[in-house]
């Protein structure tokens, strides 16, 4: 997979706001005959700066976006033409940006408790509608403090740790088909690697008919989901589960375990583990296997060991390169 390359700190960005202020610019004559709609909530009478978003206008603080977005910070700096497009007296800027997305990042701007609306139960789709729109505005305009509260949430469902994968499993969160494949287009577009092999992972149990007539995957990313299917159940069969799949006893074994463990899964039960893996899963019914204390110890070591060899090698079932690779480019 080439390496995601972090969201641009766009010159054009400035470039493309300041000419929209230029009265001589075509464009910014054309904003200018286009009807233009006061924003209800985010038109303050004492703002500084008039931002126009899909015909929309947010009078709003420019200290107050300096202060969250670098890319608004510089904006400022940058000198004005002499003849500059005005809104109500201030300074006019037009972004091209979802109005829906930038109003989300109003409220979290001026309601300093925003974040807390969204409850620890809140169901995987909520939450991605919640954070998407805060999520692409903060990457795009560098606004750290906020895309770092998005990443965080995101990722107490998405982790990247086989610890945190532990903590989620055992957690019981349910996960949606529908809900799940809106998470990849999203962190792509906004560069947060760290939560694709686990969302990856988790469509790799959608089934093959769904994931090939879902709307919202790209074909390759159908493509990624379905050769990683294979990729996890040859993992499963190998490394984290071979006790259950085909079990040879220890060399130390005082029990003749070979021939007394029982045969747990029939072949529609392994029919179905090949559609839908989960080496991730942790065995605990070792009881029900029979078998005696050395080979249960070696088969445990081996489920144990064998998880986190899977979760090390996640990113590559599914082309994303490494977990180093991961963590740089998301960093970076």
């Amino acid at each position: 997979m080439p390496p995601l390359a972090p969201p641009p700190r766009s010159d054009s960005q400035l470039a493309v706001a300041w000419r929209a202020m230029d009265g001589s610019n075509a464009k910014a004559k054309t904003i200018a005959e286009v009807p233009i709609a006061r924003h209800p909530e985010f038109y303050f009478s004492d703002g500084s700066v008039v931002i126009i978003v899909e015909r929309t206008a947010f009078r709003v603080h420019q200290s107050v976006l300096a202060r969250h977005s670098d890319v608004f910070n510089d904006m400022w700096d940058v000198p004005q033409p002499n003849r500059s497009e005005t809104y109500d007296g201030c300074p006019m800027v037009v972004l091209s940006d979802s109005v829906m997305d930038f109003v989300d990042v109003m409220r979290v701007i001026y309601d300093a408790f925003h974040f807390d609306k969204l409850k620890s139960d809140t169901n995987l789709s909520t939450l991605i509608t919640f954070v998407a729109g805060i999520l692409r505005i903060s990457t795009k305009y560098s606004m750290q403090q906020l895309r770092n509260k998005c990443i965080a949430i995101i990722q107490a469902k998405f982790p990247s740790t086989l610890k945190g994968c532990d903590e989620v499993l055992s957690r019981g969160i349910q996960y949606v088909p529908s809900e799940i494949v809106r998470i990849i287009p999203l962190a792509r577009e906004t560069t947060v690697p760290k939560v694709l092999p686990w969302a990856f992972y988790l469509c790799a149990h959608i089934s093959v008919d769904e994931i090939l007539t879902n709307s919202v995957l790209s074909w390759r990313d159908k493509a990624l989901c379905l050769a990683g299917k294979e990729r996890l159940w040859e993992a499963q069969k190998k490394y984290t589960h071979p006790f259950l799949l085909d079990f040879k006893q220890c060399p130390q074994c005082t029990g003749a375990c070979q021939t007394r463990v029982p045969r747990m899964l029939k072949i529609e039960n392994i029919e179905n583990l090949r559609m839908s893996p989960h080496p991730l899963e942790e065995y605990t019914d070792w009881k029900s296997l029979m078998l005696c204390p050395k080979c249960q110890s070696v088969s445990e070591m081996g489920h144990r060991d064998g998880r986190e060899r899977v979760w090390d090698a996640l990113p590559s079932f599914f082309h994303l390169g490494t977990w180093e690779d991961i963590c740089k480019d998301q960093n970076c």
